[in-house]
């Protein structure tokens, strides 16, 4: 069964979704952003958060469309060249709990280090109909991060490896009942990024594992997740590729921010420790879950 990509992008949900993160070693820093453009519903949302040892603190909000898609509410994205783009923040963001107030700058520079993976590579024709509620449009790639963030007065100089995400399609939260979405950059050559997708047909696999030359398509993940009082603690994967070949990767929860995304989901996104063949790695650890009752 052939998509109808007219019909989907007449969809009320239909959504243009650009993502941007990054973790600074060095300063312990992770940064994790998104602008979506909903126009049928006249929708344009944000988020902007950063974490670290002493702060977990961010900002989600909605305002109506306008004529400029990639700047919302202090957040603003602009592409100066293929692979190259300026990421800016200027507000304020917010501890969830008990409501701190912090003054961020941010400007950085984000620059693509592998070729963009397309995610029709991975799926075949049943799985791309599974996953036509989530994203029917759906592209990753691997990053470095230069520039400055100033919190609250205090300047930190920031250089960081991270992921970039680009998704066009309906975005419906509630239709997946979960999704894991997770990366790492082990260096400037070595990351890769894995998306586990479970609807009611059935899983959805999809992703790459970049080595310096080229993205290694994945086919396939086993992924075992430990959780402490509902949230991730610890992951297991083992990743295949379409040649066979098998990436083995352990995964430690640093620390969490959670998102609510409507009134049934909540996006649990992590900083998180990778092992893989002994190197070591940092990246974002995304998940789609119910939430508590």
């Amino acid at each position: 069964m052939d998509i109808d990509l007219e019909s989907l992008k007449k969809h009320e949900e239909w959504n243009e979704s650009y993502y941007f993160n990054f973790h600074d070693k060095n300063n312990d820093l992770t940064a994790f952003m998104r602008v979506g453009n909903k126009v049928n519903k006249n929708e344009k949302s944000m988020f902007f958060y950063l974490m670290s040892s002493n702060m977990t603190a961010g900002i989600k909000l909605e305002t109506p469309c306008d004529d400029k898609p990639l700047n919302i509410a202090g957040l603003d994205y602009q592409e100066i060249e293929t692979g190259k783009w300026k990421l800016k923040y200027n507000g304020s963001i917010f501890n969830p709990l008990n409501k701190t107030e912090f003054k961020v700058k941010m400007d950085m520079t984000w620059e693509a280090l592998n070729p963009i993976m397309d995610y029709v590579d991975c799926v075949d024709e049943k799985q791309t109909e599974m996953s036509s509620n989530v994203a029917s449009e759906h592209y990753e790639q691997f990053g470095k991060a230069r520039g400055k963030i100033e919190i609250n007065n205090e300047v930190f100089e920031i250089e960081a490896l991270g992921e970039r995400d680009l998704s066009r399609g309906i975005r419906a939260w509630g239709s997946p009942k979960m999704w894991m979405w997770i990366n790492s950059e082990f260096s400037d050559a070595e990351a890769f990024n894995i998306t586990k997708l479970s609807v009611e047909e059935g899983d959805v696999d999809a992703g790459y594992f970049y080595t310096g030359s080229v993205n290694e398509t994945l086919v396939k993940s086993d992924i075992d997740v430990e959780f402490n009082n509902g949230i991730p603690s610890t992951f297991s994967m083992n990743l295949f590729d379409k040649k066979g070949s098998k990436y083995s990767v352990k995964g430690v929860v640093i620390r969490f921010g959670m998102i609510p995304v409507d009134e049934k989901m909540i996006l649990i996104e992590t900083i998180s420790k990778y092992n893989w063949d002994g190197k070591e790695g940092y990246g974002i650890a995304e998940f789609l879950v119910p939430k508590p009752l």
